[in-house]
C-alpha cells in the first residue's frame, strides 16, 4: 500500500506536470502538424543574393527541424524598406509560430534612428528575434557612368544621385549619415521596392550609385558588373572589414571624433544582424524557443550549406538570443547619441 505521506509529497508535482502537458502553449509547441508556416520577405524578389534568396534557402530545410515537419512557404511583402512586413508581424500576424518574417537589419533600430518619424508601429525589444543567417558588410557602389568616381570626390561634396528603397531602409539612412558626417552632397531618390530595382535604374543611367548593398549579395548578384567595371565598390559600411575587402577603406576608420564614432556605431551595429528573422510579440516562449533552436540547427544542415556554397551565399549565423541582446543594448545607448542621430536623419527626411 502506498503511504499517505508519499502521496501528499508527489501529488503537487503530478498536478503541475499534467497542467503543463494539457496547456495550449505546450500543445502548440509539441507539433506544427498539420500547420503551414509562412515566411514573409520584407522586400521584392531579387535576381541576386538578397533577403529573398536567404528566406527561400531557409524555407527548403527549416520545416524538417520543427516538430510536425510543417511545410514552409515564402511570400513577399515589400514596402518601406521592409517596414510593411515588420508592422504586419508586430500587429496582425498569428502568435502561434505560423507567421514569421525576414526583415531589414535596421528594423530593430528604426525608432532609435528616426524617432517620431519612424514608420515602426512596435517596440523592437518586444519582437521575438529568431536569429540571423549572417553578419553583414555593405558597400558604397558607383556605376562607371557616374560623374563621381572616387571617395575623395564624394567627401569633397561633388554631387551625385543615389537610390533608396525607402526612408527607413539602410540604403537611405546610410546615405544620409555619409552626407552629414563626411560632407557629401548626394541626392537620394526614394521609393524603389528593393535593391534589384535600383540596380536596373543604375544600368539605365537614372542613378549614379547606392549605399548599403550587401557585399555578400553584390559579389554574386552583380558579379559580372563588378568584373567588367560597370560597378565598383569604394567604401565598406560596417563595424569591421570583410575578409574579401581588406584593402578597401572602412567607414569606421575615417571618423575624426568620438561623437561621430558613436553615431556611426548606432547606425552600423545593425550589420551584425545581417539577415534577421522575427516572430510576433506575445508568441509563447515555448514556441519561440522551438523556432530559435530549429533555426540554428538548420544553419548546420549539410544540404543547406551545400546550396549556400553553390550560390556563394554567406552563412555566418547569429542566434536569436544574441540578436535580441543586441537590439536591447542599442536601445540602452546614451540619450545624447540617439538624439544626435535622430537630428541627422530627421533633417533630411
Amino acid at each position: 500500500m502506498i503511504k499517505t505521506s508519499f502521496v501528499k509529497a508527489v501529488l503537487p508535482a503530478i498536478v503541475t506536470i499534467c497542467a503543463l502537458l494539457s496547456s495550449p502553449a505546450s500543445a502548440q509547441d509539441a507539433s506544427f502538424k498539420p500547420k503551414q508556416i509562412t515566411v514573409y520577405v520584407g522586400f521584392s524578389p531579387t535576381t541576386g543574393i538578397g533577403y529573398d534568396t536567404y528566406a527561400r534557402t531557409l524555407a527548403m530545410y527549416y520545416g524538417k527541424y520543427l516538430p510536425g515537419t510543417p511545410s514552409i512557404v515564402v511570400a513577399n511583402k515589400p514596402g518601406g524598406g521592409s517596414m510593411t512586413a515588420a508592422n504586419y508581424i508586430a500587429q496582425v500576424a498569428a502568435k502561434d509560430g505560423t507567421e514569421i518574417a525576414i526583415v531589414g537589419r535596421g528594423v530593430g533600430m528604426d525608432k532609435l534612428v528616426f524617432g517620431q518619424k519612424s514608420a515602426a508601429r512596435f517596440d523592437a525589444t518586444q519582437l521575438e528575434w529568431l536569429g540571423s543567417m549572417n553578419n553583414e558588410v555593405s558597400g558604397f557602389f558607383l556605376a562607371d557612368t557616374s560623374p563621381v568616381q572616387t571617395l575623395e570626390d564624394v567627401f569633397a561634396g561633388k554631387p551625385l544621385i543615389v537610390g533608396s528603397a525607402g526612408t527607413s531602409s539602410d540604403l537611405h539612412i546610410f546615405s544620409i549619415v555619409v552626407n552629414s558626417i563626411f560632407g557629401a552632397k548626394m541626392k537620394i531618390i526614394t521609393g524603389y521596392p528593393g535593391t534589384n530595382e535600383i540596380l536596373l535604374s543604375l544600368e539605365r543611367g537614372e542613378v549614379d550609385g547606392l549605399l548599403g548593398y550587401s557585399w555578400a549579395a553584390a559579389r554574386t548578384g552583380s558579379g559580372e558588373m563588378l568584373r567588367t567595371g560597370k560597378l565598383k565598390n569604394i567604401l565598406q559600411l560596417g563595424l569591421r572589414k570583410h575578409p574579401d575587402l581588406q584593402d578597401l577603406p572602412l567607414i569606421m576608420d575615417l571618423v575624426k571624433t568620438e561623437n561621430d564614432r558613436q553615431v556611426l556605431e548606432l547606425v552600423f551595429a545593425r550589420q551584425a544582424m545581417g539577415r534577421p528573422f522575427v516572430a510576433p510579440p506575445g508568441t509563447p516562449q515555448s514556441i519561440v524557443a522551438t523556432l530559435r533552436a530549429a533555426f540554428m540547427t538548420t544553419m548546420k544542415d549539410p544540404e543547406l550549406l551545400a546550396v549556400a556554397k553553390k550560390l556563394d551565399l554567406e552563412v555566418s549565423p547569429m542566434t536569436g538570443e544574441d540578436v535580441q541582446a543586441l537590439v536591447q543594448r542599442l536601445h540602452n545607448f546614451p540619450k545624447s547619441v540617439i538624439e544626435r542621430t535622430q537630428a541627422i536623419t530627421n533633417a533630411e527626411m
